[in-house]
C-alpha cells in the first residue's frame, strides 16, 4: 500500500499539512529547518513517492518541461540534453524529450501537455509553427526567436576566430567542410568563413556533406581530397565533422597538424582526448543551458514579463590539430 502524507504525519506526531508544505518545498510559509530535515528524512525512509498526478491537478500543472532538439546521440547535443536535464530536475520537472526532425516535422513539443518548452537550434522549425498561447517558449541557438525569450550564441564571432586562426598559422588554401541544409549559410558559419577569407584575398572552398552523420562525413571529405588535392587548412562544421575529417586525413595517408590544420566547432569533451587533440571554438554550452533554464522559469512564474534576450560570446581553444611544427 501507498505511504501517505498523513501515514507520515502520525509517525512524526505533526499535522499532514505540515508534511504536505514541507514535501511540497513550499517556502511561503514558517516551518523550522529541524522539521523539514525531519519530515523529508521520515519521507525517505518510508518510501513515500509523490502522487504527480494530484499534484498537477492542485497546481493546474504538469510539472513537465519539453526539450525540443536534434538527438543526444550527436556529441554537442548529448552534452546539452544532459546539462539541461540536470536543471530541469534540480528545478523539480520531469522531461519530455522531443526530436527536431527537419525531415517530419509533424511532431510538435506542445502536442504534449507540459508547462514550458526549451527549443534547442531548431529556428527553421519554429518558425513553421503558431507558438502555442500560455505555454512559454524559450530558444537556445544561433538565431533568436522574436515571438518568445531566447539565448543567442555568437556563431559568426566563434567561426571568425576559427577561420581566422587558420590564416594566422600560415594556411593558404582553407576548405570548409559543412553540412548540405541551407541553414548552414544563415547561422553563420560559412558567412563567417567566406567573410575572413575574402578579407584575406582567399578563395573559398566548400565540402558538403551529405546527411547520415560522421561515415558520410569521412566519405565527402575523402572523395574531395581525391579530386581536388589537399587544402592546407580545414574548418569544419562541428567537432563530429572534425574527428571524421581527421580520419579522412589519415586514411589517406596524410598527417592532421603538419600537413593540414583542422579545426572544429563545439569544443566537446572528445576534442581534447582525440589523436591528435582537435582545435575548436568552445560553445559556452553550461551558461546557454543555466540562463534559458532561468528565464523559463521567470516565464512560468511571471507570464508578463518583458521578452528576455541574452547573448554569449564563443572562445578559441588551440590544440595539436593546427599545430604547424
Amino acid at each position: 500500500m501507498a505511504v501517505t502524507l498523513r501515514d507520515i504525519a502520525k509517525k512524526l506526531d505533526i499535522s499532514h499539512v505540515t508534511v504536505s508544505l514541507v514535501l511540497n518545498d513550499r517556502r511561503d510559509v514558517t516551518i523550522s529547518d529541524e522539521t523539514r530535515a525531519r519530515v523529508t528524512e521520515m519521507a525517505q525512509k518510508m518510501g513515500y513517492r509523490p502522487n504527480h498526478a494530484a499534484r498537477a491537478l492542485a497546481k493546474g500543472r504538469t510539472q513537465m518541461l519539453a526539450l525540443w532538439m536534434a538527438s543526444p546521440s550527436k556529441l554537442y547535443y548529448g552534452k546539452v540534453f544532459e546539462t539541461l536535464y540536470a536543471l530541469i530536475r534540480a528545478a523539480g520537472y520531469e522531461t519530455v524529450f522531443c526530436l527536431a526532425d527537419y525531415a517530419d516535422s509533424s511532431r510538435k513539443p506542445y502536442d504534449w501537455p507540459v508547462d514550458g518548452i526549451i527549443a534547442v537550434d531548431t529556428y527553421e522549425l519554429v518558425g513553421k509553427f503558431e507558438l502555442p498561447r500560455g505555454i512559454p517558449v524559450v530558444t537556445l541557438g544561433s538565431h533568436a526567436e522574436s515571438r518568445s525569450d531566447s539565448v543567442t550564441v555568437d556563431i559568426f564571432g566563434g567561426a571568425t576566430k576559427a577561420t581566422q586562426h587558420l590564416v594566422d598559422i600560415g594556411c593558404e588554401r582553407i576548405a570548409h567542410v559543412t553540412t548540405q541544409r541551407p541553414l548552414s549559410e544563415r547561422t553563420g558559419r560559412s558567412a563567417a568563413y567566406k567573410s575572413v577569407l575574402k578579407t584575406a584575398g582567399m578563395k573559398p572552398e566548400i565540402i558538403p556533406c551529405e546527411p547520415g552523420g560522421a561515415l558520410k562525413v569521412r566519405e565527402s571529405v575523402a572523395a574531395y581530397i581525391k579530386r581536388h588535392g589537399l587544402p592546407d587548412g580545414i574548418f569544419c562544421y562541428s567537432d563530429d565533422f572534425g574527428f571524421a575529417t581527421m580520419r579522412a586525413l589519415a586514411d589517406l595517408g596524410y598527417q592532421v597538424g603538419k600537413d593540414c590544420a583542422i579545426i572544429g566547432f563545439d569544443n566537446v569533451v572528445e576534442a581534447e582526448l582525440s589523436t591528435p587533440s582537435l582545435s575548436s571554438v568552445a560553445q559556452p554550452l553550461d551558461d546557454l543551458c543555466r540562463v534559458g533554464m532561468h528565464f523559463l522559469l521567470n516565464r512560468i512564474r511571471e507570464p508578463h514579463l518583458e521578452r528576455q534576450v541574452s547573448s554569449i560570446s564563443m572562445s578559441l581553444v588551440e590544440r595539436e590539430s593546427t599545430n604547424r611544427s
